[in-house]
């Protein structure tokens, strides 16, 4: 008799949450849903909307939420949800439902094959997805990915998408610093850095405006380039 297959390994996914009452619910009832051995880690990044009242409503077994007195931004929610994880694997899920979290079990299928690697979400391998994509977050991703690759060698086709999944102990091992968006550079570059194979998935993508609540601006885009220069140069 062949021997039992043991318990699928535990799953953390953070959630940084800054002023997304709008998403907050539907993408707390779809992440609840997955078929997966999981913990979900809501980290309120200081909301002034009805986020933190959601939250409190919506409190139940397996939803961990962790608060923020103040906006510090989404690298520092990371990392605080990151030093809470109880996972074997973490994987990173925006609140503003902006990618699918049903797309979360392909991501993992990919991770359990390979427990070394990181995988990436990719929005942009459009005759896969066919994703609709507005012509300036095209245009910016195509400048920071390939930023990335020329400094750091690597073929990455989305460098700032928010699904990026791997051990949460490769994860602490990066020692992450950053506190707003250029933490998605700080997590490309520090694990190239450490030779770590970065694995892409497609995912679906539903962008939002600005007047829905879309938060990065171009300044966020000149810090993740300086992030990615100076990680480069980083002894």
């Amino acid at each position: 008799m062949a021997p039992r297959a043991g318990p699928a390994p535990l799953v953390s996914i953070l959630v940084p949450v800054y002023n997304e009452a709008r998403t907050l619910p539907r993408v707390l009832k779809t992440l609840a849903a997955l078929k997966l051995r999981k913990e979900i880690l809501v980290i309120d990044d200081g909301s002034t909307d009805a986020s933190s009242s959601i939250l409190h409503r919506l409190a139940k077994p397996g939803i961990r939420v962790l608060r923020h007195a103040r906006n510090r931004g989404k690298g520092a929610a990371i990392r605080t949800g990151l030093a809470a994880a109880r996972g074997h694997f973490t994987l990173i899920q925006d609140a503003d439902l902006e990618t699918n979290p049903r797309d979360i079990p392909k991501l993992l299928r990919v991770l359990a094959r390979r427990p070394g690697v990181a995988v990436f979400g990719t929005r942009f391998q459009a005759q896969r997805t066919k994703t609709p994509l507005p012509w300036l977050p095209k245009l910016s991703n195509r400048l920071l990915t390939g930023t990335t690759n020329l400094l750091f060698g690597s073929a990455l086709t989305d460098m700032a998408c928010a699904y990026k999944a791997a051990s949460t102990r490769l994860l602490r091992s990066l020692r992450l610093q950053s506190k707003r968006f250029e933490v998605e550079a700080e997590i490309t570059a520090r694990l190239l850095k450490a030779h770590v194979p970065i694995l892409e998935v497609p995912v679906r993508y539903s962008p939002r405006t600005y007047r829905e609540g879309k938060k990065i601006h171009a300044l966020d885009g000149l810090r993740i380039l300086f992030t990615l220069v100076k990680l480069k140069l980083e002894r």
